[in-house]
């Protein structure tokens, strides 16, 4: 293990490709950013749609982010935080999410501190924006999908980690259906579908952030328990949900977009699968909330032992009792704080590492993950007896 530099801090490699083999952090936190009218470069943290409206996100002055917002509560059902930025109509959805624009989300991101785990980004273009030709989605949603990730990857290096759900803006629904599952990025998703028949899915945005934030990390948006949306429509484009058939919405979901759907037996919408635009580990967002928790749990229990002292062996390695300790500190801050949303957790603290010539530890998390029932296989038939 080579010898760190800088200022004492702890460093998470996040690790994908496990799954094929055996083996006080808050769970949500909503961010916002969208195109605005008058609050351009404005972060201002809401507690509830009243109070969004009183400090000037008024149907009004703000219509576009308002709806959002309204839809937002609508879905959570109560009061909690939203940290909201406000853009021109002028930046893109790839600006808002490039990690060097220093007035895009990286400012958001900042400005509170590692405190937002989700973030929803929409966007109302201007009246003079053209969507590119021969484009199922918006060219500048494709754009973000790629850009975002280096933001993903900036805000897991620095022990923020945060998921990304982008506002899948239709150009045409005729056009080849680009798949976002392509794009390897788990760190961000295309939420496809809206209450109005506009083509847009900001509204999609505003209700998958919400069902995100108002349970724990390991619920997904579409959990069939939680019970339906609360939206009397829902469109993809400018076809109801009602008008595709079933085939069509498989191809949505099996190309990695989160869309909204009918469920037999059941009254009113709910989310499909909570894809993200990646098919590895995190092809699902529960799978990244949940790292991102054990990320953020393993960094506050790690930090205060940086600059303390553990005791070698002769050949400087760490001394296996330390090391034990060490691992069951960590493995019981995961078990408590993460109590019934993983399967497992496995803490591993190498003693092959030279602390005296380094002065590095290692420390190695793997979490096994919850299943979720995403296909139900139902074998049924009549019997003369029983």
């Amino acid at each position: 293990m080579t010898q760190g530099t800088g200022t004492p801090k702890v460093t998470v490699a996040v690790t994908s490709g496990n799954l094929q083999r055996q083996v006080q952090v808050l769970d949500g936190v909503a961010g916002l950013m969208g195109t605005a009218e008058t609050k351009i470069g404005v972060i201002e943290t809401v507690f509830g749609y009243d109070d969004a409206v009183a400090k000037g996100y008024t149907a009004v002055a703000e219509p576009f982010l308002n709806k959002a917002i309204e839809v937002f509560y609508q879905e959570l059902g109560g009061n909690q935080a939203l940290t909201i930025l406000g853009v021109e109509d002028t930046m893109t959805l790839t600006q808002m999410v490039t990690s060097t624009n220093a007035n895009g989300l990286k400012k958001l991101l900042n400005a509170a501190q590692g405190t937002i785990t989700v973030v929803g980004l929409i966007r109302k273009p201007s009246e003079a924006y053209t969507m590119p030709e021969d484009h199922f989605l918006d060219k500048d949603v494709e754009d973000a999908l790629l850009a975002a990730k280096t933001l993903g990857q900036y805000q897991q290096s620095i022990n923020k980690p945060v998921r990304m759900l982008i506002e899948g803006r239709v150009a045409d629904l005729e056009a080849d259906l680009f798949e976002p599952n392509t794009v390897g990025n788990g760190f961000a998703g295309v939420v496809l579908g809206s209450n109005l028949n506009d083509g847009s899915s900001a509204s999609g945005v505003a209700l998958a952030l919400a069902r995100a934030v108002k349970y724990q990390s390991h619920v997904k948006i579409g959990n069939g328990q939680n019970g339906p949306l609360t939206i009397s429509e829902a469109f993809i484009g400018d076809r109801a949900i009602e008008d595709y058939y079933l085939e069509e919405l498989d191809a949505f979901a099996n190309a990695g977009y989160t869309i909204m759907h009918r469920r037999d037996g059941s009254a009113g919408y709910y989310f499909a699968r909570d894809n993200m635009a990646t098919d590895d580990d995190f092809r699902i967002l529960v799978n990244g909330r949940i790292i991102d928790k054990a990320q953020r749990v393993t960094t506050a229990t790690a930090t205060p032992m940086l600059e303390t002292s553990v005791r070698v062996n002769a050949d400087g390695t760490i001394n296996a009792t330390d090391a034990k300790e060490l691992e069951e500190t960590i493995l019981q801050q995961l078990r408590s704080q993460l109590a019934g949303q993983a399967s497992d957790f496995e803490v591993n603290v190498p003693t092959d590492a030279n602390i005296i010539n380094t002065s590095t530890g290692g420390i190695e998390v793997k979490v096994l993950p919850l299943g979720y029932f995403t296909w139900i296989k139902v074998t049924i038939g009549l019997t003369a007896n029983l």
